[in-house]
């Protein structure tokens, strides 16, 4: 028995040793058209050796002689090479007349023995020998008689299927380089009778520069083709247009639905695109050729008869260059569809035959679901809906209705008829209306005549609130970070205006004709200080000094304050909850915020209802029930709630999703800096809580406070004031003695500084960046009591010079000064160095006071 790697070889072997053996058949009989040549050959020969040999008897022809001589000498030399001679064509071959006989015997005879088709082709495609089974194929997808004359080609046999092109070329090409490959067919209707059929194709190659193509069928095997093939099989009687087209406009196939509307013989050939349509519809279809993307057009399609019909049709590209591929599915038109005036656009979409009553996957879907009449989807009326969308559209989805009334009219209703037609069998973004508008994706299905039969509605209403809250929250952030670099920038600029002026009013005192000028200045630049502190409280990148504090305490006292504020004609009431917690803030940035929530209170209130109440409520709250009322972005967790509620206008949403912007304000020109509630949003931001809006046209504004609520563990004992610090609390002597390090990036400002402290006795070195002040510490190491450095300076910043330089230091105290906030600045360096922060800009007598208790605080000393 031979083995499988033996019976594989036997066709190739066969091939190879075919003419072999046919030639050791040939030798054993005798070649008389050989025989007669070298019989003739010979003669000649002779004749010329007795011209030699016998001059005088020869005569005249002996010189002929030779030549013939010689000529028989050179047959004889290429005999001898073996294979020159036929090479040449100088002599007929062996066995020429045995094969004349056998030419019209079948080549490759042991391809007859194979159960599938079967063909033997050159490198280049160019058939040599085929079998039963193929010519049998052939005869079939081609519809012609091949029991006779040579066979064709693979490539013209699929190349009327559209969809073929590639994988036969793939094919091609591996048979041309000598690779073997396989590839499996899309499936295909053939024959007459449009039978469906899958192939399976592998190319092989062969001894002598053959390819062995073999075609076995395999239509109906699932493990070769998947259902999802299956069902393209019948793309042949599918109630809708198609066809396929090539780049250059030849049409490769159409289905039996259009060539019917066409009047398109099945045997039609050589049919173009501007043949069944007007030239610049063609130019619609290839207009997304590049993109690949679907393309939707309405044009007119031309029968036989001349007539044009109008219809929708949607084209998608695939491949590229002289391998694309068009495919065009063509649908009626809306037109057509809503008269129903020709039966032959009467078309399938999406065909979803109406559910049975009762189908629990129509009644409780997760989603909305209804079922719709109509002509159109605009004018079409509902029928059924599910519990889901009745949940959604607050009971207005019910039986009777118009559909397009579910949704709003937000930008007219042609707009929303058009959004409406755009959402058949594609998901479109609409809007319900409602007393809270949902966001919702729609999406059509046509039934079999081309109408409206059902229409889904997903609620994606939180998807698209956080996609908002994402791309403002990156914008106010933006913003943030823009606010705090110009407002570090200004604090540098404002110091030295402050501490320029300051040193010019000591020059002017009280009663100088250029006091009040300079008193004017001084004015301004606390406003701009104000300002200033507005936008790094935006960018919350202001100083906090945070401490435990109870809401309600703090409320007592603060209230008093806040009525001062308030006009005669706003009534005020303050209500506090029970067990309300403790927070950790900054009272004097938290009185802030709230200030500024009351001017704008009282603002609203006496502009449209000329008085009005305000009402301030403190509470214990979660961030569960922050969720419940529909403010999602809170964090779980306790959190103290400070509401501040006006009876004012009201605010419109476009409104309230401005209102923390900086610089935006509903105030007229020249009415407020528009920083009043971006201060406020950075201010809660930065104390790691959350502000919320709720709103009503006509009857006023809330605002929601939560700030995160203290355990009981982590609020402390309250501690009585020292005499120490008793006695710090009165007026400060700002002399002293002792050496510092001033570190300033900004020349007037250092200048300004030194000249203070220079005045107040005590030695000053002067440095403008890191670099320098680590030269001066290095030539006088260990000779500062104190060192003052801005924090962002150029080059060496002030931390990473105070932890290079520790060595050098000794025991001198730090001192930070910087228009940002202090972002604990000690935690930056590797000692356990004391270190304190001043804020810019700072007045003359608060960097002296701060020296002072640097260096004459006997406390610190001993620690």
């Amino acid at each position: 028995m031979d083995s499988p790697d033996q019976a594989k070889a036997t066709p190739a072997e066969d091939l190879e040793l075919a003419p072999e053996a046919s030639a050791t058949s040939a030798s054993n009989q005798i070649d008389m058209m050989q025989l007669g040549f070298w019989v003739c050959l010979l003669i000649s020969i002779a004749a010329a050796s007795v011209a030699l040999a016998w001059p005088g008897a020869s005569g005249a022809p002996g010189p002929i002689l030779l030549i013939a001589m010689a000529s028989g000498g050179l047959v004889f030399l290429l005999w001898s090479v073996r294979g020159a001679g036929r090479m040449l064509g100088l002599f007929p071959e062996r066995g020429s007349i045995a094969r004349a006989a056998q030419s019209g015997m079948p080549r490759f005879g042991w391809i007859e023995a194979l159960d599938e088709s079967v063909l033997i082709a050159d490198q280049g495609g160019a058939p040599v020998a085929a079998n039963t089974a193929y010519r049998e194929l052939t005869s079939m997808a081609l519809m012609m008689n091949q029991s006779e004359g040579a066979p064709v080609t693979v490539d013209r046999l699929f190349g009327a299927n559209p969809g073929l092109a590639a994988p036969v070329y793939r094919l091609s090409k591996d048979a041309k380089i000598g690779h073997a490959r396989r590839e499996v067919l899309p499936p295909i209707t053939i024959g007459p009778e449009s039978v469906p059929a899958q192939f399976e194709i592998t190319v092989s190659p062969l001894p002598r520069e053959k390819v062995l193509w073999r075609i076995r069928p395999i239509a109906g095997d699932r493990e070769a083709t998947g259902a999802s093939d299956l069902k393209s099989l019948y793309v042949e009687d599918a109630p809708m247009g198609f066809f396929a087209a090539r780049p250059d406009g030849t049409i490769t196939y159409a289905n039996g639905w259009l060539r019917d509307m066409l009047g398109l013989p099945e045997t039609a050939k050589n049919i173009r695109i501007d043949d069944i349509m007007r030239p610049e519809f063609v130019k619609m279809l290839a207009r997304d050729r590049k993109s690949g993307a679907a393309g939707r057009v309405d044009i007119q399609l031309r029968g036989r008869d001349g007539v044009e019909r109008p219809v929708q049709a949607i084209t998608t590209w695939s491949g590229k260059g002289a391998e694309a591929t068009g495919r065009t599915i063509i649908l009626a038109s809306q037109q057509v569809m809503s008269t129903g005036e020709d039966s032959n656009f009467r078309v399938s979409t999406a065909s979803r035959p109406p559910r049975p009553d009762g189908d629990p996957m129509f009644d409780d879907a997760p989603f909305g679901a209804v079922r719709l009449e109509g002509a159109s989807v605009d004018s079409a009326i509902i029928m059924d809906s599910n519990r889901s969308l009745m949940e959604i559209t607050e009971g207005k989805g019910a039986p009777g209705g118009k559909f397009s009334d579910l949704f709003l009219v937000e930008e007219g209703e042609e707009a929303l008829h058009g959004l409406l037609v755009d959402a058949i069998d594609k998901p479109v973004a609409l809007r319900l209306a409602g007393r809270e508008p949902k966001h919702v994706n729609v999406f059509v299905a046509l039934d079999g005549a081309g109408r409206p039969s059902v229409a889904y509605i997903m609620d994606i209403t939180e998807q698209r609130e956080l996609e908002m809250r994402l791309a403002h929250g990156e914008k106010m952030q933006a913003i943030g970070q823009l606010a705090g670099g110009v407002a570090h920038d200004f604090n540098n600029v404002l110091q030295g205006i402050i501490l320029n002026n300051e040193q010019l009013m000591v020059r002017h005192p009280l009663g100088d004709p250029s006091y009040p000028n300079l008193k004017s200045i001084h004015e301004f630049s606390i406003r701009a200080k104000d300002l200033v502190k507005m936008l790094l409280a935006y960018a919350r990148q202001q100083t906090f000094k945070r401490e435990v504090f109870a809401v309600t305490d703090f409320m007592s006292e603060f209230h008093i304050l806040l009525r001062q504020l308030l006009d005669e004609r706003i009534e005020m009431e303050v209500k506090h909850g029970r067990d309300v917690p403790y927070v950790k803030a900054d009272k004097n940035q938290l009185e802030n915020a709230l200030f500024n929530l009351a001017t704008n209170a009282r603002d609203a209130m006496l502009a449209h209802k000329n008085g009005g109440k305000l009402t301030i409520r403190t509470a214990r709250s979660t961030g569960k029930e922050a969720q419940e009322k529909g403010f999602s972005f809170v964090s779980d967790g306790d959190y103290m709630l400070i509401e501040v509620e006006d009876t004012g206008h009201g605010m419109t949403k476009d409104v309230m999703d401005k209102i923390f912007q900086p610089f935006f304000t509903t105030k007229e020109a020249g009415v407020g800096t528009g920083l009043g509630l971006a201060t406020v949003y950075g201010i809660i931001k930065q104390s790691g809580g959350y502000i919320c809006t709720t709103s009503n046209v006509g009857k006023g504004t809330t605002f929601h406070i939560y700030l995160p609520a203290l355990k009981a563990e982590e609020i402390p004992e309250p501690v009585e004031m020292t005499q120490t610090e008793k006695v710090s609390s009165r007026p400060m002597d700002i002399s002293g003695r002792g050496r510092i390090l001033l570190i300033e990036d900004e020349d007037g400002v250092r200048g300004i500084a030194a000249s203070l402290l220079r005045t107040s006795g005590y030695e000053v070195e002067e440095a403008c960046d890191g670099e320098e002040a680590m030269e001066i510490l290095e030539d006088h190491p260990c000779s500062f009591d104190l060192v003052i450095s801005d924090v962002v300076m150029p080059g060496k910043d002030g931390p990473t010079l105070i932890r290079e330089a520790k060595e050098l230091l000794g025991h001198a105290r730090v001192i930070f000064i910087s228009g940002y906030a202090e972002r604990d600045i000690a935690k930056q360096l590797d000692d356990d160095r004391a270190v304190s922060f001043l804020p810019k800009p700072f007045t003359v007598r608060q960097l002296a006071e701060r020296v002072k208790q640097e260096l004459g605080n006997p406390s610190k000393e001993a620690a």
